[in-house]
């Protein structure tokens, strides 16, 4: 799978992302971490290969608020741009994915796909996975986005993960999630019906 800009995993061969319809580029797709505040809308960004997000963190420590822990949570990425976050901090931590809050845990890293929600301590933000250059042309990709013809694209979101897959159409369906690891789970994406992706 290679994710796109805008956090959307897309087949290994394609050229083009199915839901925003950005060229993909060969390097590694995730190397730019961005969590939008959605209360200030102030953006953290991590670069690759990550590190402690908290008051006493690596990233903006001064934008978090004081019931975030110093040493909150730990964020890296791996050699394909799959980004992970590790609880470690007093206060609660949890991710929502397909309308699903999960909580964080010490000791188990969660991957992060682009496109959730992450909750530390009394914050939330807005998580995006892309590349730097994809990152510092964000403005300029939208525009394009904006003056393209509209098409619908459709996808399916695995309930367990939240990966999502681009499909055909509204009939599509996807048999097994390539990126759960218990295949009870990597099953649970086939009884998910196709959805229309909104316009970026």
């Amino acid at each position: 799978m290679r994710l796109c800009s805008c956090g959307f995993a897309n087949p290994d061969d394609a050229m083009r992302c199915a839901a925003c319809g950005g060229a993909l580029s060969h390097e590694s797709a995730g190397d730019t971490l961005l969590l939008e505040d959605v209360r200030s809308g102030e953006v953290v960004r991590i670069p690759a290969p990550g590190g402690i997000l908290g008051r006493a963190g690596d990233f903006s420590p001064d934008l978090f608020s004081p019931r975030v822990s110093g040493v909150h949570a730990v964020v890296a990425v791996d050699s394909e741009g799959r980004w992970t976050i590790e609880h470690t901090g007093r206060n609660a931590s949890a991710v929502e994915r397909g309308g699903v809050w999960s909580d964080l845990r010490c000791g188990a890293p969660q991957p992060l796909f682009g496109g959730e929600m992450l909750k530390l301590a009394d914050m939330v933000f807005r998580v995006q996975v892309g590349t730097q250059a994809a990152v510092a042309d964000g403005a300029a990709v939208e525009s394009d986005a904006q003056d393209a013809p509209a098409e619908t694209a459709w996808s399916v979101r695995c309930p367990v993960c939240g990966t999502e897959y681009a499909v055909e159409g509204p009939e599509g369906r996807v048999a097994a999630c390539t990126f759960c690891k218990d295949p009870l789970d990597a099953r649970q994406i086939a009884r998910v019906a196709a959805r229309a992706m909104s316009g970026r």
